[in-house]
């Protein structure tokens, strides 16, 4: 693609999502329901004035890069820690019920063994991008809500990525033999990403009293006002290559780098970091990720299996959001708050996307399940907002009833 045409690409869904966002939070909706509609609009479904290509797919990824670079610094790692028994159970709840209502109906429609375990999985996927915008928009991030969302997010996704490498042992043509000593190297990898995070946040929370001074001290003798900047994103895409490398979606390790960056160095530097991350994320690259998403919607490609898109979004919807539900139950949320949990789930969007791209390239979905996945990445990440929206509300207001004041995190 010449240069003027991508720049041309770029300027065009960035120009219609900010209008359509702005539209959407008019009518007291998060931004991203018009961000997402305007990729539908621009994309091959409607108007076909922009499809996907390779470098608009580069630029997607970024964006996806510091939305979640975005998420992991806004978070506190100390209230992650204290969500981690909550988010466990919601996470498991949200994962499992989805996974096995999907594969069901899947194996129903007559779909073969690895294609319905498939569409389990991607049915099961809780995108984290999607949920810390929402949760973001809504003023409830760093919450106890937000907090059990994201941590649970993380941990669905987790799990997810885990299942994602025992699957691709299995054959395209619904075999179930598995390559063992594969699967058991691939869980390895996992495993010790996943120590090395854990050890490198428990040392990071045994010295918060003399490392970022230290750390602050350093960055104060740097000349350039952005070094601190500089030294964030070499960070991050060293966490996220290794996560990679370790057969974990990039995303997860950037969503680490963040979380751990900003407990390393002094106040005044993570502001001045902070700052320069929401600008652009915001800015720029969050109305593009939400554009791209909606870039990928193809309405033609399913029209003979309507039936399978209706069952598999309809048990996409309740399995998850029921899922949500039970889990935030089984450990004292109230109803408000379990349906909410539930419905900040349901989003899948860039994941799912792409999961089922590794699964097309392999051979495991065709392009009618492909389309179907898609369909429904983008419908739950419509819904998600839309659905939570009432119940989060409902907690502000009981919160100002019980208190007579605003929830600290609340922005409304």
């Amino acid at each position: 693609m010449a240069i003027e045409q991508f720049f041309m690409n770029v300027v065009i869904i960035l120009a219609t999502a900010r209008v359509l966002g702005e539209v959407f939070r008019k009518m007291k909706q998060a931004a991203l329901v018009g961000e997402l509609l305007a990729g539908m609009l621009l994309g091959p479904s409607l108007l076909g004035i922009l499809s996907t290509d390779a470098d608009l797919m580069i630029l997607s990824n970024v964006a996806v890069f510091f939305v979640m670079l975005f998420a992991g610094l806004e978070m506190d790692l100390g209230e992650i820690r204290k969500a981690g028994k909550p988010a466990i159970v919601v996470s498991l709840m949200a994962f499992v019920i989805p996974f096995m209502a999907g594969s069901q109906i899947a194996s129903f429609f007559g779909l073969s063994n690895i294609q319905s375990l498939f569409m389990g999985l991607l049915l099961s996927i809780t995108a984290i991008p999607i949920s810390a915008i929402v949760l973001a928009e809504f003023g409830i991030l760093k919450s106890k809500i937000g907090n059990t969302v994201i941590a649970a997010a993380v941990i669905n996704d987790i799990f997810s990525l885990v299942i994602l490498a025992i699957l691709l042992q299995l054959s395209p043509n619904g075999g179930q033999e598995l390559n063992f000593a594969q699967i058991g190297i691939s869980v390895s990898k996992i495993a010790i990403f996943l120590a090395e995070i854990a050890l490198l946040a428990y040392i990071v929370s045994k010295t918060t009293h003399w490392l970022p001074q230290r750390m602050g001290s350093f960055l104060d003798k740097l000349q350039t006002r952005e070094a601190v900047f500089g030294i964030l994103i070499v960070l991050a895409i060293t966490v996220s290559l290794i996560a990679e490398i370790t057969e974990l979606h990039f995303i997860v390790g950037t969503f680490f780098a963040g979380l751990i960056f900003s407990k390393l160095i002094g106040k005044k530097e993570a502001d001045r970091a902070y700052g320069i991350v929401t600008g652009i994320t915001f800015g720029f690259f969050a109305p593009l990720f939400f554009g791209f998403i909606g870039l990928e919607f193809e309405a033609q490609s399913m029209i003979n299996s309507i039936p399978l898109f209706l069952a598999l979004l309809a048990a996409a919807i309740v399995a998850k959001i029921g899922g949500g539900y039970v889990g935030a139950k089984m450990v004292k949320f109230s109803n408000n708050e379990s349906i909410a949990i539930g419905a900040l789930m349901n989003g899948r969007g860039m994941i799912e996307l792409a999961i089922a791209s590794i699964g097309y390239a392999a051979g495991i979905l065709d392009l009618t399940l492909f389309s179907i996945a898609v369909a429904i990445g983008f419908v739950t990440t419509v819904l998600a907002p839309i659905l939570a929206r009432p119940y989060v509300n409902r907690i502000k207001s009981s919160y100002r009833r019980k208190s007579g004041r605003n929830l600290p995190d609340f922005n409304l």
